[in-house]
C-alpha cells in the first residue's frame, strides 16, 4: 500500500511540475514584454543600449517572479493538471482504487508549502536587492542623473544643491519631509548653518520648516541658535525632487523594514502605510497555498468539460478578483481605514476560507 501512494505521489507531483514550470515561464515572458514596452519610451529617449535593456530586464525578473506571477503559475498548474487527470479518467480510477481525493492531492500542498517559503525568502533576500540596482540603473545609467541620495542608518541623505538633506521620512500623499536636518556649506565646504526642523511642507512653491531650530557656525568656532516655530526657505530643490528618492518598502527586507518602523515610532512619527507593507510581506506568499485551496475545487468542476482556454480564463478571473482585493485592502491599511495587520491579511484569509468551504462541499 505505501509503495502504491509513493508511486501515485511521485506521478502527480511529476505531472504538476511539468506544467507548473511552463507555466511560470509563460508568465514570466509575458510580464517581462508588458516591462519592457512600459519602459521602451524612456529607452529610447536616451538611446539606452540593448545590454542596459537585458540588464533592466534580468533585474526585473525575482520581482516578477515573487511578487507578480508565482502564485498565478500556482493557480493555473492546479487547474491544468487536475483538469488533465479528471478529462481522462485519472481521477475516478484512482478513487475506485480506494485513494480519497484529499490522499490525491497531498503533493499539491506540499510543493504550494514549500513555494510559499520560497517565496517569502525570495522577498526577502534578492527582489530587495534587484529593486535597488534596477533604480540605480534608471536613474544613472539611462537617464544619466548624478547619484545625489542613499539610505543610511534608516535615514535619507539627499545631496541637494546648497547643502545635504537628512530625512528620516517622506510622506508622498501630503508631501511632507519629516525629521529635516538640512546642512548649508560655502565654497570651502565649510558647515556654515544647520537647520533641524520637525516637518518640511511644500506650499506653493515653497519649503515651510516647522518647530525647529537654526544653528549658525561662526568662523571662530562660534555658534548661535534661534529656535523657530515657522521658517519659510526658498530652495532650488522642489517636491519632486524628493519624491524620487523615496525609499519604498520593495527595497526593504522584512528585517530592514521592521527595523525602519521602529526607528519612526522612536521618532514620534506615523509608520502605519509601512506596517501595512510589512505584514502583508508575510501573508502574501502564503497565497500560494490559497490558490491550490482554491483551483481543487474549480479544477474538478470543469476538468471533463473545460480544457486549457478554460482553466486560463479562470485563473484570470481568480487572479484578478484577490488582486483587486489585495490592492484595495491594503490600501486601507496604508491609509488607517483599517487596522494594518487586518487589512493585510483579510484578503489571504476571505480567500482561504472560500477555498476550504468549497473543498469541503466536494462530493469524494
Amino acid at each position: 500500500m505505501f509503495e502504491s501512494y509513493w508511486v501515485l505521489n511521485r506521478y502527480v507531483t511529476r505531472e504538476y511540475l511539468k506544467i507548473f514550470f511552463l507555466s511560470l515561464s509563460g508568465l514570466i515572458f509575458i510580464y517581462v514584454v508588458v516591462l519592457f514596452f512600459q519602459r521602451v519610451d524612456t529607452f529610447i529617449k536616451h538611446q539606452a543600449s540593448f545590454i542596459l535593456i537585458f540588464e533592466y530586464l534580468l533585474y526585473k525578473v525575482p520581482e516578477v517572479i515573487f511578487q507578480w506571477t508565482l502564485p498565478y503559475a500556482v493557480l493555473l498548474s492546479v487547474l491544468l493538471t487536475l483538469g488533465t487527470l479528471s478529462r481522462h479518467s485519472e481521477i475516478t480510477a484512482m478513487k475506485a482504487g480506494g485513494v480519497s481525493l484529499y490522499r490525491i492531492t497531498i503533493p499539491l500542498f506540499i510543493i504550494a508549502l514549500l513555494v510559499s517559503v520560497i517565496s517569502f525568502l525570495g522577498n526577502e533576500y534578492l527582489v530587495p536587492l534587484t529593486n535597488q540596482a534596477t533604480r540605480h540603473l534608471l536613474s544613472v545609467k539611462v537617464r544619466k542623473e548624478q547619484q545625489t541620495s542613499s539610505f543610511k542608518n534608516y535615514k535619507l541623505w539627499y545631496h541637494g544643491d546648497r547643502g545635504i538633506f537628512n530625512i528620516q521620512l517622506l510622506d508622498t500623499e501630503k508631501k511632507v519631509l519629516k525629521g529635516v536636518t538640512l546642512y548649508q556649506f560655502d565654497d570651502q565646504f565649510r558647515c556654515t548653518q544647520r537647520i533641524d526642523a520637525r516637518e518640511a511642507k511644500w506650499i506653493d512653491g515653497k519649503w515651510k520648516f516647522y518647530q525647529g531650530a537654526t544653528r549658525e557656525f561662526g568662523e571662530g568656532g562660534g555658534m548661535r541658535t534661534l529656535p523657530f516655530s515657522e521658517l519659510e526657505l526658498s530652495l532650488k530643490e522642489d517636491w519632486e525632487s524628493f519624491q524620487r528618492i523615496e525609499r519604498k518598502a520593495g527595497e526593504m527586507s522584512y528585517a530592514e523594514l521592521s527595523n525602519y518602523i521602529q526607528k519612526i515610532k522612536a521618532s514620534g512619527y506615523d509608520s502605519t502605510r509601512y506596517l501595512a507593507e510589512l505584514y502583508s510581506k508575510l501573508s502574501f506568499p502564503f497565497l500560494n497555498l490559497i490558490m491550490v485551496l482554491i483551483g481543487i475545487p474549480f479544477a474538478l468542476k470543469t476538468g471533463r468539460s473545460g480544457g486549457i482556454a478554460l482553466s486560463i480564463g479562470l485563473s484570470v478571473m481568480i487572479g484578478f478578483a484577490y488582486g483587486v482585493t489585495f490592492y484595495v485592502f491594503l490600501s486601507f491599511g496604508k491609509s488607517g481605514v483599517l487596522p494594518p495587520l487586518l487589512a493585510a491579511w483579510t484578503p489571504t484569509v476571505l480567500f482561504g476560507l472560500a477555498g476550504i468551504f468549497t473543498l469541503m462541499n466536494i462530493r469524494q
